[in-house]
């Protein structure tokens, strides 16, 4: 393969976005100034043909990785939570556990206390009312705090789940794989 024709390759892969513009410059300065051609002209630019497939792959591996993050980043996103100071933050499972439970707690100590304080009240006008609302308001607490605690527990897992299929993303990118597509073409 010539000069010119490693130079339209350099071209057409900066033209499809593969190359950025630097990337471009570099690789055409490593090939103008590559080693001597031999006698017959062929020996040196296969060396320089090699070198440039290698470097074409390794931009090929680099750019995969880099378009496999952003597509992570943005997909993380969607799974952060604010808490009420507005600070965002990933949920944890131990955090949906946590809000599950003590949500519960505090709502079944909110019932106990509302039937023994309501229990002793007379059972005619208001506080007929008051002997159902308040105990009732306990109990929406504690299915309250555990329907939440279990969407953010099932929100952490989901989040793990997307964890490892981005790891397992990055893991399938190899670079032997990305020198043997510039080998091929």
């Amino acid at each position: 393969m010539s000069i010119a024709d490693e130079l339209q390759k350099l071209e057409s892969l900066r033209q499809s976005g593969t190359l950025t513009d630097a990337e471009f410059a570099q690789a055409k300065a490593r090939l103008l100034a590559g080693p001597a051609p031999a006698a017959d002209g062929h020996a040196g630019l296969e060396q320089v043909g090699a070198a440039m497939s290698q470097q074409l792959a390794e931009v090929r591996y680099q750019n995969e990785l880099a378009r496999i993050d952003r597509e992570w980043a943005m997909e993380r996103e969607k799974y952060y939570i604010t808490t009420r100071y507005g600070q965002r933050q990933l949920p944890s499972p131990g955090m949906g556990i946590a809000v599950g439970v003590i949500g519960g707690i505090f709502g079944i100590i909110w019932t106990v206390m509302a039937i023994a304080i309501t229990g002793s009240a007379p059972s005619v006008g208001p506080f007929v009312v008051a002997k159902v609302v308040f105990p009732l308001f306990g109990v929406v607490f504690i299915v309250v705090a555990i329907v939440m605690g279990s969407k953010w527990h099932a929100q952490a897992q989901e989040f793990a789940r997307a964890l490892e299929r981005y790891q397992q993303r990055r893991r399938a990118v190899r670079p032997e794989q990305s020198s043997r597509e510039v080998v091929d073409d």
